[in-house]
C-alpha cells in the first residue's frame, strides 16, 4: 500500500518557522521538477540543527571542518520507503539561503542533482529558482 509523500520536520532547536505541510509542498515540487512522482515517493525528514551538529556531520561525511547551511543524505532513494534526510542549520542559512530554499536545495540533491563549486552557474540553481517561483518561496 502506498503511503502519501510526506516530510517530517525535526526541530529540536525550536526554530518554528517550517511546518511539515510547507516542507512537504516544497520537497514535492522539487522532486516533480526532476520528473519524479511525489505520489509514489516515501518519506523525507528535515532536521534543523545547530552549528556544532552540522559542523560534525560536514567533517564526518565531507571532510570539511566548518559549519554549512545544508547537507542531504540519501537513504533508500526517491522511490524507497525513506527517501533521505535533509539537515539544515538555520543560523548558517540566514546569511545565505532561506530555510525554504534550503529544503528545495536539499530535495534536489536527493533527486540526484549536484552543482559543483559554482552553484550560481549550475543547472541546479536554475531548477531551484524555478521551483521556488512556482511554490512562492525563497525566504
Amino acid at each position: 500500500m502506498l503511503m502519501p509523500f510526506s516530510v517530517a520536520v525535526l526541530d529540536d532547536l525550536g526554530f518554528g518557522e517550517l511546518s511539515a505541510e510547507r516542507a512537504t509542498e516544497l520537497a514535492a515540487a522539487a522532486f516533480a521538477a526532476r520528473g519524479y512522482d511525489p505520489e509514489r515517493m516515501g518519506e523525507v525528514s528535515v532536521a534543523l540543527v545547530d552549528e556544532e551538529t552540522i559542523r560534525g556531520l560536514n567533517l564526518k561525511y565531507r571532510d570539511k571542518d566548518a559549519p554549512t547551511d545544508v547537507l542531504s543524505f540519501e537513504i533508500d532513494g526517491p522511490y524507497g520507503e525513506m527517501v533521505g534526510e535533509i539537515v539544515i542549520c538555520p543560523s548558517v542559512s540566514s546569511s545565505e539561503m532561506g530555510i525554504e530554499e534550503l529544503v528545495v536545495h536539499g530535495a534536489l540533491h536527493l533527486s540526484g542533482m549536484d552543482h559543483g563549486e559554482d552553484f550560481e552557474a549550475s543547472e541546479m540553481a536554475a531548477v531551484q529558482g524555478a521551483v521556488l517561483r512556482d511554490v512562492g518561496g525563497g525566504g
